[in-house]
């Protein structure tokens, strides 16, 4: 009768004694507290999308539980963001002429580097890179396609960016 009580109490025992740690949230602070966003970079073949990625960056970046938005100078650190390179691989091609595409998938290649504000050199990430994928349908033009799917895609990418900047925790 001993035993089974003996086994059973250090059983609680050693169970208890493993959650006792466990904290919920975040386990420690960030090195910055403040983040401003600087104008995006495009080096890519989408046109005039510096705006919406910026937009969506500064409203992922506020929508954050764990981040915290500046617009000002007085910011801790600031997010550069690049827009490497778009490729527009076919992803579904027409049935009457499977040499044209009807179904493109628009693929982002970024770099995100935070660093101090004032200091150039003083980076906290630098050149992460990652890709976003945004699948498009050509029916009414590849062009008007791109332009009317270039703000889910700097969604996608400022989403992206903002769970980059809460791993680097």
């Amino acid at each position: 009768m001993r035993t089974p009580l003996a086994t059973l109490l250090a059983s609680f025992l050693l169970i208890g004694g493993g959650c006792a740690s466990y904290q919920l949230g975040n386990p420690s602070q960030p090195d910055y507290g403040s983040i401003r966003v600087a104008p995006p970079r495009n080096e890519s073949s989408l046109p005039q999308a510096e705006a919406p990625i910026a937009t969506a960056l500064r409203q992922a970046i506020q929508q954050s539980g764990d981040l915290e938005f500046s617009s000002a100078t007085t910011a801790d650190s600031v997010l550069e963001l690049t827009l490497l390179e778009i490729s527009r691989p076919i992803a579904a091609a027409l049935s009457e002429d499977v040499g044209r595409g009807r179904k493109f998938e628009l693929v982002a290649q970024l770099s995100l580097s935070l660093r101090r504000e004032g200091d150039s050199e003083n980076y906290l990430i630098r050149d992460r890179t990652f890709t976003v994928r945004q699948d498009i349908f050509s029916d009414s033009g590849q062009i008007d396609a791109e332009r009317q799917a270039t703000p889910e895609l700097a969604r996608k990418i400022a989403e992206r960016a903002a769970q980059i900047l809460q791993e680097a925790w």
